[in-house]
C-alpha cells in the first residue's frame, strides 16, 4: 500500500511539474497580431539591438526602417511584453490545487511515561479546488488573452507615435529648407536695394529694411534648426538608441509636388476599426474575465471540504519500579488476616493478596478518516459576489467608452484629413499661382520704379508665407494620417475579413446581470495569424 501510495504521487508530482509557463507561444500570437495591422514583424523573440546603426554619415533614414527598430528595441513596449508572461504564470498557478497538509503533535504526562501521538496518516487535502479551478482556468484564460491583445494594440500605439515623430521631422527638414531658400531671396532683395542705392535711387532705410528682413529670417532658421535636432533625439529615444549620433535625415517632402489622397468615407472607417482595434478586443476579454469571477465567488461561497486520515495513541502513565514500603507492609497484614480466615478450615488455603500493587494501563489507538466540513452559516462570500457583478458592471461600462472614443476618434481624424486634403489643393490650384504672378509683377515694377520697395517686400513675405502654409497643411494630411490609422487600429487598406480567426476562445457578448443594462459588443475573433 505504501509503494502505491509512493508511486501515486510520483506521478502527481510529474504532471504537475510539466505545468510550467511558457509565454514564448503567446508572444507570438501577439506578434501576429501586430503584423497584420502595420505590415512589420516585431521581432521581439530577440533580443534588443545593443549597437546604433551605422549612422556615421549622412543617411537617409526610411520610416519603415524606423517603425521596425522602435517595435524591436523601444524600452517601454519591451517592458509591456512582460504582461504576457505575468498572465500566463497566472493561469498556471489558477490551474493548480492546493498543496495536501500533513500534521503531526507529540503531548508529554506530567507523571512520565509514554507521550500522547495525535497526526494524520495521510495528507489533508482540501477539495473545494475541484469546482474552483475551471472558474479560476476561464477567468485567468481571459486575462492572458487581454496582456496578448494589450500589448499587440501597445506596439501599434508606438508606431503611432513613431510616424508622429517621423512626419515632424519630415515637416520641420523641408521648413528649413524652404527657410534657407526664402534667405536666399531676401538676399538677393538686399542686394537689388544695395545697387539701387549706389545708383542714388534707394535711401538707406529702404536697404536697412530688406536687411532687417533677412536677419529675421536667419533667427527664425536658428529656432528651426533646433527644433529639429530635439525632434531627431525625440525620435532616437523612441528606437531605443538614445546616444546614437543625429547626422541622418528623414525622407524628404514638397509641398508641391506629394501626391494627396483623400481619406476612406466615415462608415468604413468605422467599420474597419470595430474588426481591427485590439483595445476593444481587449476590454471585450475583460468583462469576459469580469463576468468568470462573478462565477468565481458564487462557487467560493460553498462549503468547504477537505478530507485525510487520522490517527490518536492515548498517554500512558509509567509503572512503578515496586511497591512502596507502606504498600509492602499493608500487602503483608492482609495476607497475614487471609491466612488466619482461611487456617482455621481444613484443607483449605488463602489467596495471595495485593491490593495495593500498581496498576498497568494498556496503551490504545484510534484509527479512522476524517472530514473538515465548513458550517457556512453567516459568511457565504455575498459581499465577494456583489462586488464581482459591479466590477463587470464597471468593466462593461468601460467597453462601452472605449466603443464611443474610437467612433468619435476615427470620425475626427477623417475630418481632419479630409480638410487638409482639401486646403492643399485649394492653395495648389488657386493661391499659390496668383501669389507667384503678383511678385512677378511687384519685382518688375520695383525695377522700374514704379513700386516702392515695401510693396516688393511684401510680395516676397506673402510668397514665403504661402509656401508655409501649403506645407502646414501638408503636415496635417500626414498627421492625421497617422492618428487614422492609430483610431482604426492598423493599416487603413487592411481588409476586415482578411483577418485570421484566433486560436483563443472567442468571449461571448456580455450578458445581462442584475445592474447591468442590455449592451452587445462585436464578438469579433481575435486574430493569431498574420496575412501576407
Amino acid at each position: 500500500m505504501h509503494r502505491n501510495l509512493r508511486v501515486a504521487l510520483s506521478l502527481i508530482s510529474l504532471a504537475f511539474a510539466g505545468c510550467t509557463s511558457n509565454p514564448k507561444a503567446k508572444i507570438d500570437e501577439a506578434a501576429d497580431l501586430a503584423e497584420q495591422r502595420l505590415g512589420q514583424r516585431p521581432a521581439w523573440t530577440e533580443a534588443p539591438e545593443a549597437v546604433p546603426p551605422d549612422w556615421s554619415t549622412a543617411v537617409v533614414l526610411p520610416m519603415d526602417e524606423t517603425v521596425a527598430l522602435a517595435l524591436r528595441n523601444n524600452r517601454t513596449l519591451r517592458a509591456d511584453l512582460e504582461m504576457i508572461g505575468q498572465a500566463d504564470a497566472e493561469l498556471l498557478q489558477a490551474s493548480l490545487m492546493q498543496n495536501p497538509m500533513i500534521s503531526f503533535m507529540v503531548m508529554f504526562p506530567d507523571g512520565g511515561g509514554r507521550s500522547m501521538l495525535r497526526g494524520t496518516g495521510i495528507p489533508i487535502q482540501p477539495l473545494q479546488d475541484l469546482w474552483l479551478i475551471p472558474f479560476r482556468k476561464k477567468a485567468a484564460t481571459a486575462m492572458l488573452q487581454q496582456a496578448v491583445l494589450r500589448v499587440a494594440d501597445r506596439a501599434i500605439e508606438t508606431a503611432a507615435t513613431v510616424k508622429a515623430a517621423y512626419v515632424k521631422l519630415q515637416y520641420t527638414q523641408r521648413a528649413i529648407a524652404l527657410l534657407q531658400e526664402n534667405m536666399r531671396l531676401a538676399e538677393q532683395s538686399a542686394q537689388l536695394v544695395q545697387s539701387r542705392q549706389v545708383a542714388g535711387q534707394a535711401t538707406q532705410v529702404a536697404y536697412n529694411l530688406a536687411h532687417i528682413r533677412y536677419q529675421r529670417l536667419r533667427s527664425e532658421l536658428l529656432t528651426m534648426e533646433s527644433e529639429y535636432r530635439t525632434l531627431q533625439r525625440e525620435l532616437l529615444a523612441l528606437v531605443g538608441f538614445a546616444g546614437a549620433p543625429d547626422r541622418w535625415t528623414v525622407q524628404p517632402v514638397h509641398e508641391m509636388q506629394d501626391e494627396l489622397r483623400p481619406p476612406r468615407g466615415e462608415d468604413a472607417l468605422v467599420a474597419l476599426g470595430a474588426a481591427q482595434r485590439l483595445d476593444l478586443k481587449a476590454a471585450e476579454w475583460s468583462t469576459q474575465a469580469a463576468e468568470q469571477r462573478i462565477a468565481l465567488m458564487r462557487a467560493e461561497g460553498l462549503p468547504d471540504l477537505a478530507l485525510g486520515f487520522s490517527f490518536e495513541r492515548a498517554p500512558a502513565t509509567r509503572a512503578a519500579r515496586g511497591p512502596t514500603i507502606p504498600a509492602r507492609v499493608g500487602n503483608a497484614t492482609a495476607q497475614a488476616l487471609a491466612n488466619q480466615v482461611y487456617g482455621v478450615k481444613p484443607m483449605a488455603q488463602a489467596p495471595a493478596l495485593a491490593p495495593w500493587q500498581p496498576k498497568i494501563r494498556e496503551v490504545k489507538w484510534t484509527l479512522g478518516p476524517m472530514i473538515d466540513l465548513e458550517i457556512p452559516l453567516f459568511d457565504q462570500n455575498q459581499a465577494q459576489v456583489a462586488k464581482a457583478m459591479h466590477e463587470y458592471n464597471q468593466k462593461l461600462a468601460e467597453y462601452e467608452g472605449r466603443v464611443q472614443d474610437a467612433t468619435r476618434d476615427i470620425r475626427a481624424a477623417q475630418v481632419r484629413q479630409q480638410q487638409a486634403v482639401e486646403q492643399v489643393r485649394f492653395y495648389r490650384t488657386e493661391i499659390m499661382p496668383e501669389v507667384q504672378r503678383n511678385l512677378e509683377l511687384a519685382q518688375q515694377a520695383f525695377i522700374t520704379g514704379q513700386e516702392g520697395l515695401t510693396v516688393y517686400l511684401q510680395a516676397q513675405d506673402d510668397l514665403i508665407m504661402t509656401r508655409r502654409t501649403i506645407l502646414e497643411f501638408l503636415r496635417d494630411y500626414y498627421l492625421s494620417g497617422v492618428e487614422l490609422e492609430r483610431a482604426v487600429g492598423g493599416r487603413i487598406g487592411t481588409d476586415p475579413a482578411a483577418l485570421s480567426p484566433g486560436e483563443g476562445e472567442v468571449p461571448a457578448k456580455p450578458p445581462q446581470t442584475p445592474g447591468t443594462t442590455a449592451a452587445s459588443p462585436p464578438a469579433d475573433e481575435v486574430s493569431h495569424e498574420h496575412t501576407e
